[in-house]
């Protein structure tokens, strides 16, 4: 079963740190997809043409579908990519894509010291960029009589429900979200506590 939210970043961040002259600039941003990070990445490329290399990392998707990549774009095997999605498992976050550029600053790091420069990096710019939480749930239309309401309000609460949007007319109209963990449990309680006389309507996606 899917949880019941995830966090990501709420939009991109950079920054940039030198170690024995060489400038590491780091840049993460948030990415629903492959395709949104690979052009991010080719945008990260194009701004910074003069570096020979723009290392990178992402993580996207949940559980089982989790789809991990990294490149070291020519810096020794296992130094540049490896560190930065390390560094992306870290934080917790997921649909995240985070770009490491190195210019060289004439001082050789070794390949600890470049281990360590960009997984600190992108430690670092992770740590800046703003995050959310995305719920994953469903939504459902309610449709009930005003003597009905503390019933329904104690079903959601029971049930860490969330109030969308209400209308309140002869009746009331609430349109709510429940995490995948319950929303079940709430139709279920629902339709128990008051007899079959209350349904929720899921709310389809365009």
């Amino acid at each position: 079963m899917l949880p019941d939210s995830y966090s990501t970043l709420e939009q991109p961040a950079e920054i940039e740190i030198k170690v024995q002259r060489s400038r590491f600039i780091a840049l993460a941003s948030p990415a629903e997809d492959e395709e949104s990070a690979k052009q991010f990445i080719a945008q990260v490329r194009k701004r910074f043409h003069d570096s020979r290399h723009v290392c990178h990392g992402w993580r996207l998707g949940l559980q089982s579908e989790t789809v991990e990549n990294r490149n070291d774009d020519g810096e020794p095997s296992g130094t540049a990519g490896e560190p930065i999605l390390v560094a992306i498992r870290r934080s917790g976050l997921t649909n995240v894509v985070v770009t490491v550029v190195r210019y060289f600053g004439g001082i050789k790091l070794g390949t600890g010291g470049l281990g360590r420069a960009y997984g600190g990096a992108a430690d670092l710019v992770l740590d800046k960029a703003p995050q959310t939480e995305v719920l994953l749930g469903r939504e459902f239309d309610l449709h009930f009589p005003y003597p009905r309401r503390k019933t329904v309000q104690h079903l959601l609460d029971q049930h860490r429900g969330r109030i969308i949007s209400e209308e309140y007319g002869a009746e009331i109209d609430w349109q709510l979200w429940l995490p995948h963990s319950t929303w079940q449990g709430f139709l279920e309680a629902l339709t128990e506590a008051t007899a079959g006389e209350l349904k929720a309507e899921p709310v389809e996606k365009a």
